[in-house]
């Protein structure tokens, strides 16, 4: 399933907010890029999970393959940002940051692309969909809006 990928322009470089690139996350990175979710999918438990990591945080096995998301989940958490931390995203404020439940089982985090009032109710359980931001240096990092009736 490809997502839709959309340009973060940003005040200020933003070069060194990602995580480091390393041998076991590439792919993950590398999927991301076009326009694709995965995450790993455990061989012992068959459980799905993200953030990436080398053993299986359910069963503790260590036999993994790569899983494609559809990308859909719901709103399992969230907080609001009012205040800016950091200059990168002044422009932002005020911003979302969810934790979204996807809907093959493992929780993502990613800012939330629709703009609210500042004091809008965010509903837990709400269906969003994700869309992948595609930052100045090239990389790629998740992001979610509210989905669509219909899709």
């Amino acid at each position: 399933m490809t997502l839709p990928i959309i340009d973060r322009v940003f005040p200020i470089d933003p070069e060194d907010l990602l995580p480091a690139i390393t041998p076991d996350n590439q792919q993950f990175w590398d999927a991301l890029g076009r326009g694709e979710a995965i995450a790993q999918n455990c061989d012992g438990c068959k459980r799905t999970r993200y953030p990436i990591v080398p053993v299986c945080p359910y069963c503790g096995g260590t036999a993994w393959n790569w899983k494609t998301l559809s990308g859909k989940g719901t709103v399992f958490s969230w907080v609001r940002y009012v205040r800016s931390y950091l200059p990168e995203f002044e422009d932002l404020m005020p911003y979302v940051v969810l934790s979204v439940q996807l809907e093959e089982g493992a929780r993502m985090f990613g800012r939330l692309l629709d703009k609210l009032d500042r004091d809008a109710p965010i509903s837990i359980g709400a269906p969003v969909e994700m869309v992948i931001e595609r930052w100045p240096d090239g990389r790629h990092v998740p992001a979610f809006r509210f989905a669509t009736k219909g899709k």
